[in-house]
């Protein structure tokens, strides 16, 4: 595969250990499971957000899901519990591989940046906690552009930002929409298979696969 200028990584699972707030939450909510379902009624608000012109923050949306799903638990979650289990996210570890091969690949030359769906204070607040903000060129929110990936205009708008053409960056997720939004713009991906990560769309695997960020590092340096 032709080398890429700029690697666009996403923040949440791709970098970062979800462990700790999986069990914050199940210590909530009474159960080991919740994770999932409200990363996917996040995923489900910001899409209905995008479709439907109601753009509000990633962590606004992380706590309308976060009572939808101790709702349906029955449970009942005030806003402010639900905006303190919310701010977890910002106090997450990168995974172990994370620091190390993001020396590899900015030693390298790869330009390194940061795409999320969070917002322009939450995901700096992560990164630093997590001791690798220092590694980005740049660390973008969709706030700018209102839209949330996987809708084609944050990619447009990273783009935009470092300057470079669509073909000479590679989009780094564990979300496998993550990547097809970025291939909508012509982006190539690497799919990062974080344990429990599958491919589950009916469109091609990405030009790479890899378990972690280390072991990309090792596919780009071939």
């Amino acid at each position: 595969m032709e080398r890429a200028d700029a690697l666009i990584f996403d923040v949440n699972e791709t970098l970062l250990d979800l462990t700790e707030l999986r069990t914050v939450l199940a210590e909530a909510l009474g159960g080991g499971e919740q994770l999932a379902e409200w990363f996917f009624r996040l995923l489900h608000g910001s899409l209905v957000a995008n479709v439907t012109d109601s753009f509000r923050s990633f962590e606004t949306i992380g706590v309308e899901a976060l009572r939808a799903v101790a709702s349906r638990q029955g449970h009942q979650l005030s806003d402010d519990e639900a905006t303190a289990l919310v701010a977890g996210f910002r106090s997450l570890p990168a995974h172990p591989d994370v620091p190390a091969a993001l020396d590899r690949l900015g030693a390298a030359g790869y330009r390194l940046i940061a795409l999320s769906n969070g917002s322009s204070t939450g995901i700096p607040a992560q990164l630093t906690h997590a001791g690798v903000a220092d590694h980005f060129e740049q660390i973008i929110s969709v706030e700018k552009v209102e839209r949330f990936k996987p809708d084609p205009a944050p990619y447009e708008h990273a783009l935009h930002l470092i300057g470079v053409a669509p073909q000479s960056a590679l989009m780094v997720a564990a979300h496998d929409w993550d990547i097809l939004g970025a291939r909508c713009v012509g982006i190539r991906g690497a799919f990062i298979t974080r344990p429990g990560v599958v491919w589950s769309v009916p469109h091609p695997r990405p030009e790479l696969t890899a378990p972690d960020i280390a072991e990309l590092a090792t596919a780009l340096d071939a």
